[in-house]
């Protein structure tokens, strides 16, 4: 949310007489002339202007977009450290044994084998994103035979808005949840406030939270309230507290809004397609409905067997009481998790990792399914980007950049010092897969991987597709 600009007002009261300075005249005095007329050699810098007019700048949040394309980290420090955090398991008490043997187990059970790369991916794919189904395909055929300039688009729109809202609600409400008792740990001296903080985290986790939402919305503002009044409230703090707000204002539960755009959806549809949408809108309810109630039981719904067992690492790491080093390379991860993919790198993202006979491997695909990187105009046809990064044992790094456009591939191996020979003959190999496919071999090459490229080095492109703010109300 944009910050609201500070205005001060003048000191002296409006109705104050407001004395003249000692030889001031109340006479009109020459016009005013204009000595120099030469045009501005140059506007301000944008980042002065932010300065001037929010704390944005102060905080760095404009630049977060360009720092995290820039950063080589974004695309290796998550690997490098999937591979400390064996280690890290390996390192907690050994009075905790139990639980070391147990985070071991999973941590070998996370790799998969070469037979099921193309299984893991697709479940990966299926949590990308929730728009995603028979009734989302339906709408795109939609919204592409009808045009942008259809009155269908807009109330698309809606349709999905709400439906975001009505899926996202729970999603919402476990995240102030976590919140609270983030709150309630780090105010555990507070014999006041950690209480109510913990007590109020597990109301929001309760399945009658959705139907008491507006009784703990206000609890939780006024027990928020009591942290920002407390003597223990830090900065640290006051950015949980404002994410917590955040998150408490985006939970809609007008379930009149999802009825009144699909209604209006339906009304611009033809004949033939109404009842086929009618059908698919409702079966997919059903099944939102039926994935809530799994998690109200404590069931998983992802199927992902890779982030599943990730998150069970970290989870079971954290109660290891990892040392604040081991701490920080688990927040690496969390953090690329997090922003992976994100409005700050809009791409697919899977993470594969691989067990082939005695090597272990861990590869990080990014792919850009609309990619303008060759010059591509806004009507011409799109090409597609991937980005492979792969850190094998005793090996090291890998990056495999592929640019697909009119079946014609365009293949980049970049090896480690020292393999760049070894792999010469390797665009042959892929010259003769490809000829047994659709595709045809573009321009094929091996090179030397000198260093670790960023994101926007690769995807050249993407910084420019998301600096844009939508200001539509």
């Amino acid at each position: 949310m944009a910050d609201i600009l500070k205005i001060t007002s003048p000191v002296a009261d409006k109705n104050q007489q407001m004395q003249l300075r000692p030889g001031a005249s109340t006479e009109a005095t020459a016009p005013f002339q204009m000595q120099d007329v030469t045009k501005v050699a140059q506007t301000p810098a944008q980042s002065a202007i932010l300065q001037q007019n929010t704390k944005l700048v102060k905080e760095g949040s404009p630049n977060i977009l360009e720092s995290l394309l820039k950063d080589p980290s974004v695309t290796e420090t998550y690997l490098k450290n999937i591979f400390i955090l064996e280690e890290i398991v390996k390192l907690l008490p050994a009075n905790n044994r139990a639980m070391t043997d147990e985070l071991e187990k999973m941590f070998n059970e996370m790799f998969v084998n070469p037979e099921g790369i193309a299984g893991e991916m697709k479940s990966q794919e299926k949590d990308a994103t929730a728009f995603r189904g028979e009734l989302f395909t339906l709408l795109r055929q939609v919204n592409s035979k009808m045009g942008a300039d259809s009155e269908i688009q807009p109330a698309i729109a809606n349709l999905l808005r709400a439906l975001n809202h009505y899926i996202g609600n729970r999603d919402i409400r476990d995240a102030v949840a976590n919140s609270l008792s983030y709150l309630a740990d780090r105010l555990s001296s507070s014999k006041n406030l950690s209480p109510r903080l913990q007590q109020l985290a597990e109301r929001f986790r309760a399945p009658d939270s959705e139907q008491n939402f507006q009784e703990l919305k206000q609890d939780a503002l006024s027990v928020l309230q009591d942290v920002q009044n407390s003597i223990l409230y830090s900065q640290d703090l006051e950015k949980i507290v404002s994410i917590t707000i955040y998150n408490l204002s985006r939970h809609n539960s007008n379930k009149q809004f999802l009825q009144e755009s699909a209604v209006e959806v339906w009304r611009l549809l033809d004949f033939r397609t109404r009842d086929a949408f009618r059908v698919m809108l409702s079966e997919y309810l059903q099944s939102a409905d039926e994935n809530e109630k799994k998690a109200d039981n404590a069931e998983e719904i992802a199927s992902s067997k890779v982030m599943n067992t990730l998150v069970k690492l970290l989870s079971g790491a954290e109660q290891g009481k990892a040392s604040p080093a081991e701490q920080e390379r688990m927040e690496k991860i969390i953090r690329s998790l997090l922003s992976s993919p994100s409005n700050f790198t809009p791409l697919l993202h899977y993470v594969i990792p691989v067990a082939y006979q005695d090597l272990r491997s861990f590869a990080e695909i990014w792919i850009d399914p609309q990619s303008q990187d060759r010059g591509e105009q806004a009507n011409e046809e799109k090409g597609t980007h991937f980005l492979m990064v792969v850190d094998i044992e005793a090996f090291g790094r890998f990056e495999a950049e592929i640019y697909e456009k009119n079946k014609q591939i365009d293949f980049t191996l970049f090896c480690p010092p020292g393999f760049v020979g070894p792999y010469q003959d390797f665009p042959d190999t892929v010259r003769k897969v490809l000829e047994q496919t659709p595709y045809q071999a573009g321009n094929l090459q091996v090179q030397e991987l000198k260093q670790p490229r960023s994101l926007m080095q690769v995807f050249k492109t993407l910084p420019y597709r998301r600096t844009g703010v939508d200001v539509k109300i």
